[in-house]
């Protein structure tokens, strides 16, 4: 080539160095899956107890016993909200509940009596009731709402920035 010209190749050893980081870092990205856990609990705990709205913000129907006795829908006991947990792994992570009745509260339900006697129940407001079936509805409460969508984003970003600075100073 005639002329003046610079080469740049990808033999630098810091500049390596960070790309290894990061290649490495994708393969098991369990620190990130952790901390997108806890933007993902964090949100729906705070769905149930101060919002009571799903993830895209629709806010979900009053129960009964918050009609009554005021209070957030889903947060008589706070047994639900202190059942959220995240279960990272190296390129995804799980969010949910073990309690036998979150589903109920996530996807709604229709509640059938298994015998003719019927449903018995108690309402908050102590009367008690007999049917043939209750309806729950769905209130979802798992799930990414726009700003957590943002701080994943942002976590994300992140942790990436920092493997590739991590090498360049």
């Amino acid at each position: 080539m005639a002329g003046v010209s610079y080469r740049f190749a990808l033999d630098d050893l810091v500049v390596l160095s960070a790309l290894d980081r990061t290649a490495a870092a994708e393969e098991d990205l369990f620190p990130l899956m952790d901390a997108i856990g806890r933007v993902l609990v964090n949100g729906a705990v705070e769905r149930i107890t101060v919002t009571n709205v799903d993830p895209d913000g629709v806010p979900w129907p009053q129960s009964f016993r918050a009609e009554v006795f005021g209070g957030p829908t889903l947060h008589a006991s706070g047994r639900l909200a202190r059942s959220i947990t995240s279960a990272p792994e190296s390129r995804e992570v799980t969010v949910g509940s073990n309690l036998v009745y979150a589903a109920v509260h996530q996807e709604g339900a229709i509640i059938r009596a298994k015998t003719a006697k019927g449903l018995f129940f108690m309402l908050a407001d102590g009367e008690e009731v007999v049917v043939g079936e209750v309806t729950v509805p769905r209130r979802p409460y798992l799930g990414i709402s726009t700003a957590e969508r943002e701080d994943i984003g942002d976590l994300t970003v992140s942790h990436f920035t920092g493997l590739l600075d991590g090498g360049l100073h």
